[in-house]
């Protein structure tokens, strides 16, 4: 393929194969994967390596993957969690964009610029990108975290601003004149207009659609519908005058409390992800290798200063706004980066001279440098915060809700739900049925004033601390309950309630039985794994209809809880197990058959002679002639030709423990 579509396919194939190659290096190395994206676009850019000439043409493309991004955010924040939320986006939001603006304003102004430009780019520094922290906080699962919850409430406001900037950029270069105020109220009457059948049709229209999609039962048509409706929502906006991602997420919010909304993420993802990465490319391209080799100190040192700036002023307004005082920094870490908005705002006031070249080239730079760092500023921030409160005995906490004391001082031997989702609103409605008394703690606030609302003992806290946990009556109650699959969290909780030294049974819930042994450890009376606890379930409904006797049954599945799950534990791993999610085949306990041949070392050696090379025992049983023989039945029993030993263990100990068996050579892996 010859000519320019030729030409930008192989730039394309070039770029996608570069950011591969870094991303699984960077993988390696815990190095978020959005910097090897952006060292690829400076690295093959203009002013790189040159394979890409005119990032524009690229851009433009890109700019789709920030397009189908604010759609899947739209569809995690629906209009009844964003009316919740409308004190953080106008109050914090407004708050910290006007101070933000006042102060580069000044600034800017003071450095010689004229007041116009200095105020375009004062508006446009002030925001945040969109696209790096609601990434970050999405795979991170901090979304719905306080912190999380402000980000994307400023982030929302910020775009509202952003839609003003960009209309006042003309204004201020004179590239816009209106003789009269009907001209001016004309397209804003028009863009309303336009919103109004907008909002109308993606809340009533679309979910029809969506329903009449679903009955042809067809994956590739709904993929195609979810695809078309990212595209048209974004077009309609940018009709009007606004960006096409604010009209995408407009559309994802509206579809977010309906039926659809979990399969549309699915179908978008792929998608999003691909376009994103190459926007991120696209903005790595827009910086100007020479420059960065001349003035790179100053640019370093600007890009730290407007994350300190950024970050203490976001901080302050969010901590007058009643915020703790943890809370409020990482809400400043996680915004004080620059966005990618102003990349198109200093393009489009250099295009009408409002900007100089330099200029521009110098605060795309800076801006660029701060987003770089901000995907390690979202990861460690957090744990960086905590530690400096901790050490200097820092503690602002908010007060125990008085509410909470009262009802817990009016019960006794009361069930303690931490964590009121899907599982702690079912072992809720069976306590309330047998009328158990409980007291559950959740730290979403929207479900707190849904349940109370609804009559629940639902309490926003932190279950992890330890004041919390005393004023829902801990020392009072018969039980806890962990009832999240969060292990990290679990473990702090455990901790947490061991600290106050109570003779009190928890149980925790987990997803698996990866950790369940350091669950116990950290305090856990009992660790229920979900999926085991499933396939009991099943067990238990496929030896009933088998007619077993209901006694064997309980006896069955009694002891294998007593044994901890072990008759559960490992699995023969098919072809795509591993490639599913590395890290927890990593941490998986797999099963694996191996057999003894009259070459391997193991053949004629009883089990007790095996010194294996891994910490714990990992053979389960033996299959001889058609029999199995138990592992505790194997003690002096001598290895045969054609003997098949099951090991389990992870990946790394059963490739280990099968070479020792047939060479007798023990390896540290």
């Amino acid at each position: 393929m010859h000519g320019p579509i030729g030409d930008f396919f192989l730039q394309i194939v070039i770029l996608l194969a570069g950011a591969a190659a870094l991303s699984t290096l960077f993988y390696r190395f815990n190095i978020p994967a959005l910097l090897a994206f952006l060292l690829v676009g400076l690295g093959f850019g203009p002013t790189g390596l040159g394979v890409v000439q005119d990032p524009e043409e690229l851009h433009s493309v890109a700019e789709l993957g920030l397009t189908f991004l604010l759609f899947m955010l739209g569809l995690e924040f629906s209009l009844a969690r964003l009316k919740a939320m409308r004190d953080t986006v106008l109050k914090l939001g407004g708050s910290q964009v006007l101070v933000c603006t006042a102060a580069f304003f000044l600034a800017f102004y003071w450095w010689g610029l004229p007041w116009q430009t200095a105020l375009v780019v004062a508006g446009g520094l002030s925001l945040s990108s969109t696209a790096i922290v609601s990434r970050e906080l999405s795979q991170l699962g901090q979304l719905h975290e306080r912190h999380g919850q402000i980000a994307i409430g400023v982030l929302l406001f910020q775009d509202i601003v952003a839609v003003a900037l960009l209309i006042a950029v003309p204004l201020f270069a004179g590239g816009q004149q209106f003789s009269s105020v009907g001209e001016v109220l004309m397209p804003v009457a028009q863009s309303a207009i336009l919103l109004a059948v907008f909002f109308f049709a993606a809340r009533f229209l679309l979910p029809r659609i969506l329903a009449e999609v679903a009955r042809s039962r067809s994956n590739e048509l709904l993929v195609l519908t979810a695809l078309v409706i990212v595209l048209v929502a974004g077009l309609i906006t940018s009709w009007v005058g606004l960006s096409m991602e604010l009209g995408a997420f407009l559309a994802g919010m509206m579809l977010g409390d309906s039926r659809f909304r979990h399969q549309l993420e699915a179908d978008i993802r792929p998608f999003r992800d691909l376009l994103l990465g190459l926007f991120f490319i696209s903005i790595g391209m827009l910086i100007d290798l020479g420059m960065l080799q001349e003035y790179w100190f100053r640019i370093l040192y600007s890009g730290l200063l407007l994350l300190a700036f950024k970050c203490l002023v976001i901080a302050a307004v969010a901590r007058l706004l009643g915020e703790n005082l943890q809370t409020a920094l990482t809400a400043g870490l996680v915004l004080a980066q620059g966005g990618e908005f102003l990349f198109a705002l200093l393009a489009l006031a250099a295009r009408d001279g409002l900007v100089e070249a330099d200029v521009a080239s110098f605060l795309l730079s800076v801006t660029i440098v701060s987003m770089s760092l901000t995907p390690l500023l979202i990861r460690l921030g957090p744990q960086w915060i905590a530690g400096l409160l901790q050490r200097f005995s820092i503690s602002d906490q908010p007060a125990v809700d008085e509410s909470m004391l009262l009802d817990s001082e009016a019960r006794e031997n009361h069930v303690v739900l931490l964590g009121f989702g899907r599982v702690g609103q079912t072992i809720a409605r069976y306590l309330r049925r047998l009328n158990i008394p409980y007291l559950a703690l959740e730290v979403d606030a929207v479900r707190v004033a849904e349940a109370r609302a609804a009559g629940e003992p639902v309490f926003f806290g932190d279950s992890s601390r330890a004041d919390i946990l005393q004023a829902a009556g801990l020392a009072q109650a018969s039980l806890a309950v962990i009832s999240f699959d969060n292990d990290k969290e679990a473990k702090r909780i455990l901790e947490s309630v061991r600290g106050l030294d109570l003779n009190l049974p928890v149980l925790t819930r987990t997803r698996d039985d990866r950790n369940l042994q350091e669950l116990l450890d950290a305090g856990g009376t009992e660790v229920v794994p979900e999926t085991l606890e499933a396939s009991l379930t099943l067990v238990s409904h496929v030896l009933l209809m088998l007619s077993v006797p209901e006694k064997t049954i309980h006896r069955l599945i009694n002891d294998t809880r007593r044994d901890r799950y072990r008759m559960l534990r490992g699995f023969f791993p098919g072809g795509p197990t591993l490639a599913d999610n590395e890290e927890a085949a990593d941490n998986a306990v797999l099963q694996h058959a191996v057999i003894i041949s009259r070459e391997a070392w193991a053949c004629g050696k009883t089990v007790d002679q095996l010194y294996w090379p891994v910490q714990h025992d990992p053979l389960f049983e033996l299959h001889r002639a058609g029999k199995t023989i138990e592992r505790d039945a194997l003690a002096d029993t001598p290895l045969q030709d054609n003997d098949v030993i099951l090991l389990r263990g992870s990946i790394d100990e059963v490739d280990r423990c099968e070479s020792y068996l047939m060479t007798g050579k023990q390896s540290s892996g």
